[in-house]
């Protein structure tokens, strides 16, 4: 089998993948994936929760997200591609790593309430606060740095999100059509790109001639339409 066919493959493992998400969130009562803490006039509200059916797709998710990082990405350009298609890879994108992180993350609060009460729970809800939820906020923290780093590894190691991957997007680095980013320009890269997909309704989807919007010239990057290996 050919590098080609056994991207195709991947690639439609991966939509699959992300399809299934939605089935299980809408077919078997799921509830509540991930934690909160909610403050309001001296009252607190805390939850989390997960599923064992969400934790299996996370750890497929993961296996496929690794599968995407160790592929070489194809270098074969083949043009500039549509807004259309980079806002769908990142649609897929901030799912794809929200879903994944929360389902894992919530296990942190999940485990921390079960050792306080001496009984696991997929799903827990108190009106109170505990000593316990001061370690819970800490892994926010590291749930926000995590899907940072989401974004921003895969451009360290000269390779495609599984948004990008599934579009067929890749991230070309300031100094030329190949090669890695910097995790300081990488990180930046993430910033910018965020900004610039959640303004869209403020600002101008203003591309130069080498299909390059206002914070692709930022940044110095190009993104661009890559064929199948």
């Amino acid at each position: 089998m050919d590098s080609a066919t056994l991207t195709k493959i991947l690639r439609l493992l991966s939509l699959l993948l992300v399809g299934l998400s939605f089935v299980i969130i809408h077919f078997f009562n799921v509830g509540q994936i991930g934690d909160s803490m909610r403050w309001k006039d001296g009252n607190s509200t805390v939850s989390a929760g997960s599923h064992p059916l969400m934790i299996l797709w996370a750890a497929i998710a993961i296996a496929l997200f690794v599968a995407v990082m160790l592929r070489d990405p194809s270098t074969a350009i083949l043009g500039i591609p549509s807004r259309g298609r980079r806002i769908l890879a990142f649609v897929i994108d901030f799912w794809f790593s929200l879903l994944t992180l929360s389902t894992v993350g919530a296990l942190i609060p999940l485990w921390l309430e079960a050792t306080r009460t001496g009984h696991f729970v997929w799903h827990f809800q108190r009106n109170y606060a505990s000593n316990t939820d001061g370690l819970s906020a800490v892994s926010s923290l590291l749930f926000i740095a995590l899907i940072i780093l989401y974004f921003a590894f895969p451009l360290t190691r000269g390779r495609q999100t599984l948004g990008c991957f599934i579009m067929r997007l890749r991230v070309t680095p300031p100094f030329g059509d190949e090669g890695r980013f910097t995790f300081r320009a990488a990180v930046k890269r993430t910033f910018y790109a965020f900004m610039g997909l959640c303004s869209l309704l403020t600002r101008k989807w203003d591309q130069d001639g080498q299909g390059r919007t206002w914070y692709d010239r930022k940044t110095d990057c190009r993104v661009v339409l890559v064929s199948d290996q």
